[in-house]
């Protein structure tokens, strides 16, 4: 029984131990005035930016207005539904509108003007005031072409419907197969929420590591760690340091995002987006968490490994570029071909999962059962990280001085 107890007084001092340290760096890092506005700014920014998107392209949202004026009622009233049925494939919606009795200069420039006008007073003329809308012009182009040639036809004694039924039925219909992902029609608003999750996944990671190696290095340069570890263990410091930056680090992040994501939604900025944000906020929390403890405790490592902030660059630079290569690897995946087996495979790889992941969900082509099973993977990974590098911790945090070797503390962990 008294070993029992003993064992539960050992395991509360070392859970007191990670909350006091937690703690500590949980209030140094959300109560410094660099921290604080630099949140607000960003979030500021990112609210602004969105408000000012969703008012410049809302002032687009009208259909494009086309009028057609010069005819008589006959004319215009065959021509009508012709460029309507012609113009309603277009990306942007196109309103036909009759002027009848309207000049084409007054039709533009009007109490409600429109877009573009085709004159029939005489030969055809499309007016515009700068510019012309090119798909809108080859629709109308078609339609007077058309015309002209069941005219023509109809002259000659034959039969314009039977013509263009002919015409039509003869033209080959293309099916692309296999689309490239850039071209999907949704590309674009899938592209933007996968760069905002992936560049917000990185300055976690990245920067939230840099402060946990900086932050051990200036402990340890200032002997500060020494008066740290007479009160707690090693292991107890470098988990209460991660657990303490990376709450702080990102909670930061969630006020940013999550104050987009509410922007975006009350502005709806991207009406009938293929991409559900909460679902996808969700999944960034999840592996900005999970990939934020597979990064922290190396940095941890790799920072007791040292005693002078002019060298954590030195040990922490493949650690960037251990986060550098996912990074660039989801943007190389979704300008390809996501569903490839080599991105399956490499989306289940560790290091690598937290930015290829999400990167899949938001563009569809991974389900939930996927992205458990990868979180599995990198969550039995952690332990066996963790131990890995609390040992390299352990044996270098108080060692100052010249730049311990990696290779010396791995050897006398043996």
């Amino acid at each position: 029984m008294s070993t029992s107890t003993e064992h539960e007084a050992q395991a509360m001092s070392r859970r007191s131990e990670i909350l006091l340290v937690t703690g500590r760096e949980l209030r140094t890092q959300l109560l410094k005035r660099s921290t604080l506005v630099s949140t607000v700014v960003v979030t500021a920014l990112v609210v602004v930016g969105i408000i000012v998107a969703a008012a410049v392209t809302g002032s687009n949202d009208g259909p494009y207005r086309l009028g057609v004026t010069g005819a008589d009622e006959k004319v215009t009233a065959s021509l009508l539904p012709a460029l309507k049925e012609a113009t309603a494939s277009q990306t942007d919606p196109v309103e036909v509108i009759d002027l009848a009795g309207t000049q084409g200069s007054e039709a533009l420039s009007g109490e409600d003007p429109v877009d573009m006008v085709l004159d029939l007073s005489g030969a055809p003329r499309l007016l515009v005031e700068e510019r012309a809308d090119d798909q809108v012009a080859a629709a109308v182009t078609g339609v007077l072409q058309q015309r002209a040639l069941s005219d023509q036809i109809t002259a000659l004694g034959g039969d314009p419907v039977q013509v263009t039924s002919t015409l039509a039925t003869s033209a080959p219909e293309v099916v692309v197969l296999d689309p490239p992902t850039e071209d999907q029609e949704d590309f674009g608003p899938r592209y933007t929420v996968f760069m905002v999750v992936n560049t917000l996944m990185y300055m976690v990671m990245l920067g939230g590591g840099q402060l946990i190696a900086m932050g051990v290095v200036e402990e340890k340069a200032s002997r500060i760690v020494e008066i740290l570890l007479s009160c707690v263990r090693p292991t107890s410091l470098l988990a209460g340091k991660v657990l303490g930056i990376g709450t702080a680090s990102i909670a930061t992040t969630m006020v940013t995002a999550l104050a987009g994501v509410i922007t975006a939604e009350a502005v709806d900025i991207m009406p009938g987006s293929p991409v559900d944000l909460d679902i996808t906020l969700v999944a960034m929390l999840v592996w900005m968490v999970v990939g934020f403890a597979l990064f922290s405790v190396a940095f941890g490592a790799a920072g007791a490994l040292v005693s002078r902030q002019e060298d954590v660059g030195s040990v922490t630079m493949p650690l960037i570029m251990l986060c550098v290569v996912p990074f660039m690897a989801s943007i190389v995946m979704v300008m390809g071909d996501p569903q490839a087996v080599v991105w399956r495979v490499l989306a289940f790889v560790p290091p690598l999962s937290p930015f290829l992941m999400p990167a899949r969900l938001v563009f569809g082509v991974s389900g939930w059962v996927e992205q458990v099973i990868a979180l599995a993977i990198a969550l039995a990974c952690l332990p066996l990280l963790v131990r890995a590098a609390a040992g390299i911790y352990t044996r270098a945090v108080t060692r100052t001085g010249a730049r311990v070797p990696l290779r010396e503390v791995l050897r006398r962990a043996r």
